[in-house]
């Protein structure tokens, strides 16, 4: 299962989980007994961010943390910066094993009393990276009330289709709980840029320091490839291009190429090492790796490059995340379907 350990990166941890019947209490009762190097504290955590009870672990001393009452949701348990999404209930909840701050990937920790949790895990994406993210349609009705946007809030998917399924099974008594009210403002937010969507509007200056707009191309059907000179992927996936442009070039159709390199010097070596003959504009923002996405990488739902997208001429997102032979395809299709 995966963690976040803030300001280094993303580790594993094995949550060796014992499912037991639930107890019929009105509150949470988190407690344990865990090996650590050194003190480290332990709190618990809304998704808002709002602590709500903490206390310090010391080795192999029993800690408690004080029985409070909650909404069943996705929480989060935290030791020190490292957090962990688990979905908790009025019920009493023990944490065993050993855990290293130095190293986080070593720990070994056993938790018991997290049943509705244990069974989220069944329905949680196969898929490594957020963008490729998916959830079988099957899921409707198998799971209650909250379980599905604490899943999604679990899940991590970056994508709308998979966060949209999964708000479509969900009550309207269980959207107006926590993590019901940000899976919405998750679905919301993410549909911007999903297939259909009205494309977001950039401008961009060319070589010639002239303010280009995606909407300068209304009318027309636009290929935009975000794009970087030291991406050697993104160097191979242009060279694709330029064949692709020869052939298919006319007036319904407009190449843009946006680079995100953070140097403008850089760009400008690569246009006259290539020297291709479409639209070449420059995002002086760069392309941001982890951390928060520029705003280019969040408009259009991106982390890594090349990132093509196909928009139609009503400006519409028509496809995305095209790479190859699906470039032409879906320039074919949309030609067809005019």
């Amino acid at each position: 299962m995966r963690i976040t350990y803030t300001g280094v990166g993303l580790f594993w941890i094995w949550l060796f989980v014992n499912a037991f019947t639930l107890s019929a209490q009105e509150k949470l009762e988190l407690s344990g007994k865990i090996r650590v190097l050194e003190p480290v504290e332990i709190r618990l955590e809304n998704i808002k961010g709002e602590v709500l009870q903490k206390t310090v672990v010391k080795n192999n001393s029993p800690f408690s943390l004080q029985a409070c009452k909650i909404e069943p949701d996705v929480y989060l348990i935290c030791f020190g910066e490292t957090k962990q999404p688990i979905y908790l209930t009025n019920t009493q909840v023990t944490i065993k094993g050993f855990y290293n701050c130095r190293d986080v990937k070593s720990s070994s920790l056993n938790f018991a009393g997290i049943d509705i949790y244990y069974e989220l895990l069944k329905w949680l994406p196969k898929e490594e990276f957020s963008q490729d993210k998916t959830i079988v349609p099957e899921i409707k009705g198998k799971l209650r009330g909250n379980m599905y946007s604490a899943l999604a809030y679990i899940s991590d998917m970056s994508t709308y289709e998979p966060n949209k399924l999964l708000l479509d099974c969900m009550s309207e008594e269980a959207l107006k709980t926590t993590s019901g009210k940000w899976l919405k403002h998750r679905t919301d937010s993410l549909y911007h840029y999903s297939i259909g969507a009205p494309a977001y509007d950039f401008t961009f200056q060319d070589a010639q320091g002239k303010k280009v707009s995606l909407s300068d191309f209304r009318g027309k059907l636009v290929l935009v490839d975000f794009w970087a000179s030291w991406c050697g992927p993104c160097r191979h996936e242009m060279k694709n291009l330029l064949p692709l442009y020869n052939e298919l070039k006319g007036d319904d159709l407009e190449f843009i190429s946006i680079s995100l390199d953070s140097k403008e010097e850089n760009w400008r070596k690569m246009l006259e090492e290539e020297k291709l003959p479409w639209v070449m504009l420059w995002d002086e923002e760069g392309f941001v790796i982890g951390n928060e996405p520029n705003k280019i990488q969040r408009a259009y739902g991106f982390y890594s490059i090349p990132f093509i997208v196909l928009i139609d001429k009503d400006g519409r997102l028509l496809a995305k995340d095209l790479r190859g032979e699906r470039v032409k395809e879906e320039i074919l299709k949309a030609r067809a379907n005019k």
